[in-house]
């Protein structure tokens, strides 16, 4: 691999430049970008600096699990602050609450959300879960084949999203027209079109709340105390943005990745038919393989990791996919094995105190999916395959999946 061609710092060693855009270099692997990502391990030092990252001049990259961790981890050397930056496209000053925020505050944040994404309220939603789950298949069944981003995977988390945030189901359409806006666009102008639409929306919802609550997500938040003091409509509106984002990209993109694996691997499809009773598992297993998640984090102050001298205001990606890669950590870790134990370890949701406040409704979500899907579907394959196209960024996705199947009683 070359090393940089284009100005970098003057501190980081020759050794561990790389001139490339690790998210450009596993976009052009395709839909096989983590098996790419794969050789990382390799192909390249501890730590490296890429001089590009999507419309970032430069940033680290850690490959090990351990400095992943301890990274994730020490929240006051690595700052997630405004690290997406979404609400800077819009002219806006607030951040993706908890997210985007550091120690002190996120605790509070923390603690004032979690109680709303407990194990035993998100099993509540099961059955309503299920049932979606259940309706969509029937719109498509019989016709032997779906677009599954635009008939599952899209829709699918947006109508249980707007369950949770007290939202009408009828804004599914245009929720999904703002969503795949975000997740598709390559044009900033029209990410930030889609951005302040949904901000807009959004907004008129908290007012709606504050005049009228009820018993949902956003009467919650407007009602709720931080430190003794209500929440400011900055805090509001960073809480309510974080529900739309967390709660539609990362699932689609899930779903994406798992039934493209099941599709194109038949016989894991058919040991899951035959065993329903590892979908939980397998599912497990599935999310440490196409790990979709890479948040970036920025140094609050000079440190060093090995040969790394990461100076105060620089980027650190923390693709975590590569931890899940690390052999130290699992064995075998390229291969998807469903019988691997220690699945649940992987570190798809984070880890310290930013561990994915939604875990255990995306689980529950994948889960019900690969159940209801399989019960339903008969064996399912590829349509298309030349046309599928890998998203590589803050969430890595795929696009235009078409899967077929031959409906049951067809000759």
């Amino acid at each position: 691999m070359n090393v940089a061609l284009t100005a970098t710092p003057d501190h980081i060693p020759a050794n561990l430049l790389r001139d490339i855009d690790p998210w450009q270099l596993l976009m052009s692997a395709g839909m096989d970008a983590h098996e790419r990502a794969s050789k990382f391990h390799q192909e390249f030092p501890r730590i490296f600096y890429a001089t590009k990252l999507g419309f970032l001049r430069g940033v680290w990259v850690p490959r090990l699990a351990a400095d992943i961790r301890n990274i994730l981890q020490d929240t006051g050397t690595f700052s997630s602050a405004s690290y997406t930056g979404i609400a800077k496209r819009i002219g806006e000053t607030w951040n993706l609450i908890p997210v985007e925020t550091d120690p002190p505050m996120h605790t509070q944040y923390r603690a004032l959300l979690n109680p709303l994404f407990s194990p035993k309220r998100m099993a509540a939603l099961e059955p309503q879960v299920r049932e979606l789950a259940a309706r969509l298949i029937a719109g498509f069944l019989d016709k032997g084949e779906c677009h599954f981003n635009e008939e599952f995977a899209l829709v699918y988390p947006i109508e249980i999203f707007l369950r949770l945030m007290g939202w009408p189901v009828e804004m599914a359409p245009k929720f999904s027209d703002w969503a795949r806006t975000l997740i598709k666009t390559k044009d900033l102008a029209e990410a930030a079109g889609a951005c302040r639409k949904i901000a807009d929306f959004v907004r008129g919802r908290i007012d709606e709340r504050r005049a009228k609550p009820t018993d949902d997500f956003t009467s919650f938040v407007v009602t709720a105390q931080v430190d003794g003091r209500p929440l400011t409509e900055d805090e509001a509106m960073g809480m309510c943005f974080l529900a739309f984002i967390a709660g539609l990209d990362t699932v689609t993109s899930s779903l994406g990745f798992q039934f493209l694996h099941l599709a194109r691997n038949p016989e894991h499809q058919a040991r899951l038919r035959a065993n329903p009773e590892m979908i939980p598992e397998a599912v497990e297993e599935l999310l440490r393989f196409y790990s979709i998640v890479n948040p970036i984090r920025t140094a609050t102050r000079d440190v060093t990791i090995g040969e790394a001298q990461i100076r105060k205001g620089e980027k650190v990606l923390l693709s975590l996919e590569l931890a899940n890669y690390d052999s130290t950590e699992f064995e075998s870790p390229s291969s998807v094995d469903f019988d691997r134990r220690g699945s649940r370890r992987h570190f798809s949701f984070s880890m310290g105190p930013h561990h994915c406040i939604g875990s255990h409704l995306a689980r529950r979500e994948l889960i019900i999916a690969v159940q209801e899907w399989l019960a339903r579907v008969p064996s399912f394959e590829v349509n298309d395959l030349d046309k599928i196209e890998m998203r590589a960024s803050g969430v890595f996705g795929l696009e235009n999946l078409h899967f077929k199947w031959t409906p049951a009683g067809a000759a």
